[in-house]
Formats: structure tokens, C-alpha cells, sequence
């Protein structure tokens, strides 16, 4: 109870817990009280670590969460966004799977992942680049969703669907051994594709040696977050305590090894419950004044977002010469999916060679910062805002406030059942576009 804020949360204790969760999922009339307490655990696992009884609520939560959807009773709105975001990622957007140029075999494939290709896609570049150069018999490339979301939501028929695509390009590719940069998927392609050969990239950079450029520069010392989905990997943990010391950089542990704690956001937490998520990052962030460094692009993105200095291993191995990478901010959500996206054109241009533009027709949108942060709180993209403004202008079905002179105007873009509108108040200027507030509901109007 001590070690989760989640658990703390609810003012009672495990066994009742247990008991409430069970009670919630298997009553037949009457309101689920127990929807959002199953929903805002990070399924980190770090209680049954430390439980002398080795009672894992992770595991009862998923348990829940998979019952629930099966049945009809799991609320959409909980795990929407994350799911809308995971279906980006598997489609032609941004998934492929190749051979290296000159290849027509690979023995070993890397795969990213989704969140290191949105937050940092000059990494991948980088570390893709770097594997060709010293792994044998060609390095492919794969990028997707490995599907975790899916799994974190209890969607065992998408999160099984997401895995077969995967294991389908993997065959194509020959089968070779996969290498992801992330521990997540590592986590999901470990537990869940026992036939899928996947080593971490932090190993393989361990084994053959990582870049030591002009990043080896003498550096402050950092304090080591370990992914909470590599509690139980040891191997991995001291592959970068070593890549890190051959590196010159200075460390302290934030805890024993084993014994990590969750950045937030596992388990879709944050989008369940944002609160419980927040008191979960500023302990996490409050124990040590050091900057951290961390091997998962989620947890420095959470730790970034809540104003904490925080570096990714890529950043000490590629980070550009004087950058203070430290300070570098979350690009949020709508910048994380452009970023997939132009990853790929970028990767099929300078790997490939193949003549590939990219779509610059969006509009060119005027935002202040406070209405940015009011996208990020209410999950609503860029995109979703473009969507609106040029539907309003193409159709003329739009307000105008005479007192302001602002136009509102709203719109569903790829609704099916359920779907969100979304609402935006904006005005011209020249030719872009000014928004001036953004908010979103699940009502129709028709």
C-alpha cells in the first residue's frame, strides 16, 4: 500500500479490493461503481513484487478489464484515444516492414516502436543506421505497434489481431530475430510470441558496442529510471548501467534493483485517470534532484511533461553536440503522430531511395500556448482541429459570434458508433487560422 499511489487511492486494501472488483464485474443490475478503480491501475506489477502473498492487483485489474469488455460493460471513452493512437501506428501511415537496401534476407529486424519513433525519430535514424553498420547478414526495419495498448485495455481480440500482423511481416522478413528499442514491446513480443526470437536493443549495443562520438562528452551525474516492464530483466538493466559507465557518465540508483516503480503511464492509467496518474509521476520525479535517464521513450516523455529534466540513452549516444537534451520538452500528442508519419517518408527517401513528398496541405493553424496545453488535456489532435476548420469553411454549416467575431463550428470526423465531436472556435487571419478554444463531447447533433 505504501509503494502505489493506487492503492492508496481507494483508502482501503488489497483483499477488499479484490473483492470490490470481482462484485463490479460480475453484477447483473444496477451501477458499476468499480469501472474507473479497475481502469486506473498501471498492471505494473511492482505490488506483487513486494507482496509477501505475491498478490499482483495487475493481474486481477487486467483479469477485470478483459471480463468487461467481453461482457459490454467496459466503457469506451476510458481507452479511446489510445486505441484511435495504436490504430495510427498499424496502418500504412506509418507501419512497414523492409529488408535493408541490398538485401534480400535480413537476419536481424529492428523495431522501434511507436513511441521512440513519435518522441525522438531522429534516434531511430541514428540507431538503425548504427545496427546496419555493425550487425552481419542485413539489418531489416519494422515499424508498428507491437499492441500493448490493446492489451493494457483488455482488447484480447485486437491486441491478438495487432500480434498476428506482426508475426505475419516477420515471416515475410524470413523470421529473423528482432531487436526493439522498446521495453514495452520487448515486454508484449517476450510474454506473448514465444516463437518470435527478440533480444533488446540495449543488449545488442552491450554486446557490440555502442557509438562513442562526440556524446561521450564528460556529463553531470544522472539518476537511473528503470522501465517498469524491465523490472524482472536484469540483463538489460546492467547492459546500460554498462553502456553508460563505457560512456564516462556518472549514476545513482532511484531504488534496488528489481524493485522499480511505473512513470504513469502504464497500463493506459493517465487516460483512465489522470489524477492518480499525476500523484504517480511527482513521486516518482521528487525522488532524487539529479536529471534522469531512462531507456523508454513514454517514461521520459511522462517525466518531461511534468517539467522533470529527463534523457533517453539515445540522447547521450545521438543527441546533437551542445544540445542540452535534458531540457527537451514532450511534443505532445499531435506532434507524436506527425512524427511517425514523416519518420517513414523520411526513411523510404534517404534509406530507400524512393522519391517521397510529403503532404503539406494542412492548415496553417495560429495557437497560443494555453490553448496547446487545453489540446493535450483533452485529447484532441491537430489534425481533428484542421478537420473541423475545413469542413466548416468547405461547407459554410458554421456560427459567428457578432460579439467577437469568432466562427464555431464543429465536426466528427470518422465517426462510427460512440465517436467524438469536437468543437472549435477560431477566426481568420490572412491566410491561416486563429483558434481560440478547442473542446470535444460525445453527443450528436444532428
Amino acid at each position: 500500500m505504501k509503494a502505489c499511489d493506487y492503492l492508496a487511492e481507494y483508502k482501503s486494501y488489497p483483499k477488499r479490493y479484490v473483492r470490490e472488483i470481482y462484485n463490479n464485474d460480475c453484477i447483473v443490475m444496477g451501477v458499476r461503481r468499480g469501472n474507473r478503480m479497475v481502469n486506473s491501475c498501471s498492471l505494473c506489477g511492482l505490488c506483487g513484487t513486494i507482496c509477501p502473498e505475491k498478490l499482483n492487483m495487475g493481474a486481477v485489474c487486467l483479469d477485470a478489464r478483459e471480463s468487461m469488455v467481453a461482457s459490454g460493460h467496459m466503457p469506451p471513452s476510458l481507452h479511446e484515444f489510445a486505441l484511435r493512437d495504436m490504430a495510427f501506428s498499424t496502418t500504412g501511415a506509418f507501419s512497414m516492414a523492409r529488408h535493408a537496401p541490398g538485401f534480400e534476407a535480413s537476419a536481424t529486424v529492428f523495431f522501434p516502436g511507436c513511441q521512440l519513433s513519435a518522441s525522438s525519430p531522429d534516434h531511430v535514424v541514428s540507431a538503425y543506421e548504427f545496427l546496419r553498420t555493425r550487425l552481419s547478414g542485413g539489418v531489416g526495419l519494422m515499424l508498428g505497434c507491437c499492441g500493448a495498448p490493446a492489451h493494457w485495455a483488455g482488447r484480447k481480440d485486437l491486441f491478438a489481431s495487432t500480434l498476428g500482423s506482426v508475426t505475419g511481416e516477420w515471416e515475410r522478413l524470413g523470421r529473423p530475430r528482432i531487436v526493439t528499442a522498446c521495453s514495452s514491446c520487448y515486454r508484449m513480443f517476450k510474454d506473448h510470441l514465444p516463437d518470435l526470437p527478440v533480444s533488446s536493443l540495449w543488449t545488442v549495443l552491450d554486446e557490440c558496442g555502442q557509438p562513442v562520438g562526440r556524446s561521450s562528452v564528460r556529463r553531470p551525474v544522472v539518476a537511473i529510471h528503470d522501465p517498469c516492464t524491465t523490472r524482472d530483466e536484469a540483463d538489460i538493466q546492467q547492459s546500460v548501467r554498462r553502456i553508460l559507465g563505457r560512456l564516462g557518465v556518472g549514476f545513482v540508483e532511484l531504488n534496488e534493483l528489481g524493485y522499480t516503480t511505473c512513470c504513469g503511464y502504464g497500463g493506459l492509467m493517465a487516460f483512465a485517470n489522470r489524477a492518480v496518474a499525476d500523484k504517480v509521476v511527482q513521486r516518482r520525479v521528487a525522488e532524487s534532484e539529479h536529471d534522469y535517464v531512462t531507456y523508454c521513450a513514454m517514461c521520459r516523455g511522462v517525466f518531461a511533461k511534468s517539467g522533470k529534466r529527463a534523457l533517453h540513452v539515445l540522447d547521450i549516444l545521438f543527441g546533437k553536440e551542445g544540445e542540452d537534451a535534458a531540457a527537451r520538452a514532450d511534443p505532445g500528442f499531435s506532434r507524436r503522430r506527425e512524427n511517425r508519419a514523416r519518420l517513414k517518408t523520411r526513411l523510404l527517401r534517404e534509406v530507400w531511395g524512393e522519391d517521397m513528398t510529403e503532404n503539406n496541405d494542412d492548415l496553417d493553424l495560429i495557437i497560443s500556448p494555453d490553448v496547446s496545453m487545453r489540446l493535450e488535456q483533452k485529447l484532441i489532435l491537430l489534425e481533428e482541429v484542421r478537420e473541423v476548420i475545413r469542413r466548416c469553411e468547405r461547407s459554410g454549416e458554421k456560427l459567428l459570434d457578432v460579439r467577437s467575431g469568432h466562427t464555431l463550428g464543429c465536426a466528427r470526423p470518422g465517426c462510427g458508433p460512440g465517436c467524438v465531436t469536437y468543437w472549435v472556435e477560431y477566426s481568420p487571419e490572412g491566410s491561416r487560422f486563429v483558434v481560440h478554444n478547442v473542446y470535444s463531447h460525445r453527443m450528436q447533433i444532428g
